[in-house]
């Protein structure tokens, strides 16, 4: 199903009952004690005239009290989408008994095959995700390429569609070894992500002073009840509890980097649109359709500096390193003081073949 433009996501906790190394929240397995009512949240919901998308997140939000009936207060109106280990049998099966299958978008599950090979969960993860599939959900298992796990990924895929379940890679987004992914992935992220090239796509823009809707069709909300414009933008617009005062046009973003659903509400230009999509094909290294994308943004904007740096990146990246430093001396013409573009364009004058994707591209599509 497609699901609505307006998207609320709610971290219900962030206690989880799982422990992976990678995970950026500190582990917490004990109970929640801090709830809200779901029929609140629907009554905010509903006074907008609209169907949303409510993003159920964490932590693990199969453990939050009640959980299926939330969930079935919730999309007696609006739809679901669910971040989940689905590693609760007893939850899952009532799950899948109450809640109508073309009401929940997606079912994102994380597979963390560590963490699920340490607690002996891989034949009860089996099950859960077959008798959700089995039932009409549609579910995407997320598999988390950590660079510790690049080389059992394709096993461990196999293994899984032996059983009928399909494996998405999932980028690893952090410092690893002094590198920052999923940029650093390089020119191997064109194996990892060969079948899904959406989840490689997916980087952190800088949107910095584009409009954007957030605040009016995105809106994030903690687990007090807190709405945020967005997952980035901390700008507090009230509390489910008492009032919400929704944005009611695009605000400039004020974050320079955007952690989470942005192109989907950002009002980006023709260029800028270009840039974007040049940048996302550049990390999963589809570099020729990567250039004409950056080629195309610099027909709509003729001399846009972050579309020559990057079309300087891409002929580094295959060696020609004349045309690379001529692109870099064009764009450090037109931004003298970008401290990446000097960074570049004296990696390529010096032939240096080694250069890091990841501080090379440039994120930023405003630089006009």
């Amino acid at each position: 199903m497609n699901p609505p433009v307006n998207t609320i996501i709610w971290n219900m906790t962030r206690k989880c009952n799982f422990r992976c190394d990678y995970c950026y929240f500190p582990h917490d397995n004990t109970p929640v004690t801090e709830t809200l009512d779901a029929n609140r949240i629907k009554e905010v919901l509903d006074s907008t005239g609209q169907t949303w998308k409510i993003g159920l997140t964490g932590g693990e939000p199969f453990i939050y009290p009640d959980f299926v009936d939330v969930c079935e207060t919730l999309t007696s109106s609006h739809v679901i989408g669910i971040d989940t280990n689905l590693s609760i049998p007893s939850k899952v099966k009532e799950f899948a008994r109450r809640i109508d299958p073309k009401r929940v978008h997606n079912l994102y599950v994380a597979l963390h095959i560590e963490e699920r090979e340490r607690l002996k969960g891989v034949e009860a993860f089996i099950r859960n995700a077959r008798l959700l599939i089995d039932s009409g959900f549609t579910i995407i298992v997320n598999y988390v390429v950590h660079p510790n796990l690049e080389k059992r990924f394709h096993i461990d895929r196999k293994f899984y569609a032996s059983h009928g379940i399909v494996i998405t890679p999932r980028p690893f987004r952090g410092e690893f070894n002094g590198r920052r992914y999923p940029e650093a992935y390089g020119e191997r992220a064109r194996d990892i992500f060969l079948d899904h090239p959406e989840q490689g796509k997916k980087v952190a823009f800088n949107f910095y002073d584009v409009p954007c809707t957030a605040g009016k069709t995105l809106l994030r909300m903690e687990a007090d009840g807190t709405i945020f414009r967005c997952p980035g933008d901390k700008t507090v617009l009230g509390n489910i509890l008492d009032t919400v005062n929704f944005l009611q046009k695009a605000e400039p973003c004020i974050k320079k980097r955007c952690p989470c659903q942005g192109l989907a509400h950002v009002q980006l230009s023709p260029a800028q649109k270009h840039l974007v999509d040049g940048v996302q094909y550049a990390v999963v290294a589809e570099n020729i359709t990567s250039r004409t994308s950056f080629e195309a943004a610099m027909e709509a904007d003729p001399g846009h500096p972050c579309a020559e740096n990057n079309l300087g990146v891409l002929d580094w990246r295959k060696g020609d390193f004349a045309n690379a430093i001529a692109h870099f001396k064009t764009a450090l013409e037109c931004m003298p003081e970008n401290e990446r573009y000097a960074r570049n364009l004296a990696g390529a004058q010096a032939g240096d073949q080694n250069f890091d994707p990841e501080i090379c591209l440039d994120v930023n599509p405003d630089l006009s």
